[in-house]
Parts: C-alpha cells; structure tokens; sequence
C-alpha cells in the first residue's frame, strides 16, 4: 500500500515526497521480506527513479547498481525485473554522460530481451529505441540505422 502512495506521488510529480516515503518503505520491507524480495527491489529501483528526477543522478546510478546486482542474485539476470533494473541504469549512466558504459549495458540488457520476452515485446522495442537513441548520441549512425532496419514491420 505504501509503496502505491507512493508511486501516485511520483505521478503527481512529487518526487521529493515520494522519495521520502520510498526511503521510509526500503529498510522496512529489507527487514520484514529480505534485500531479495521482488517488493524490496522494486521499492529500491523506485527510489532511484525520484533521486533521479530530483538531479541525484550519481545516487541514482550507485544505488541502481545495487538493485540490478541484487536483482541478478535474487531472480537472475534475464528476470524482466532484473532487465529494466538494467535499463534504468543504462538511463542514468546516459544522464550523467557515460555514454560507453551506458551502450554496454544497453547493447546486454537488448539481447537478453530477445532472448527472454522475445523481439516484438514492449520492453525489447523500448531498448531498441534507447539504443538507437544513445548510438546517435555517440555519432555511430550506422550501427543505429542497423538497429533501426531491425524493428519489426509496423500494421
């Protein structure tokens, strides 16, 4: 319940609020369920959700570093949980400029969703998306257009 309050905040842009109550929900849910506990993670990786919306974007990408290392202990690492902790942290090393290592997680974290949720699934698209985004960003048109030329046909 709590972590929903929370999340509407985050909807209502209230981010510095509901990174409070994120904060406040963590180590309560890390005692009562444990670190592994799908709950626990998601709660962790909605708090770096806030910190980065509030310009905390190097809290955000330690923290998210933690959720995606817990998220691939606890429920291994091609989990689509896990997957979009990946994504999240591709995201924030973008924000904050680390564009290279921001393409390694991006180009893994794609080809374990192919892999996982297949090549039309949501989340797989949004990768692609992100990645052809990040190798334009970095001047690799080509290899975008490649990803691109990848996208399944449209109806």
């Amino acid at each position: 319940m709590a972590n929903r309050l929370a999340g509407c905040l985050v909807g209502l842009r209230k981010y510095a609020e509901a990174r409070d109550s994120f904060a406040d929900l963590l180590p309560r849910c890390e005692r009562t369920l444990g670190w592994e506990d799908p709950l626990t993670l998601t709660v962790a990786g909605n708090l770096c959700g806030c910190l980065s919306a509030l310009g905390a974007h190097e809290e955000a990408r330690q923290r998210c570093e933690d959720v995606l290392r817990r998220s691939r202990l606890a429920l291994g690492p091609d989990d689509p949980r896990t997957l979009r902790a990946a994504a999240s942290l591709a995201s924030f090393l973008r924000r904050l400029g680390d564009h290279e290592a921001a393409l390694d997680v991006l180009e893994d974290t794609l080809l374990r969703y192919r892999r996982a949720l297949g090549e039309d699934h949501p989340d797989t698209l949004h990768a692609k998306r992100d990645l052809i985004a990040l190798l334009r960003e970095l001047g690799e048109d080509g290899r975008a257009q490649a990803v691109v030329r990848d996208l399944p046909a449209g109806p």
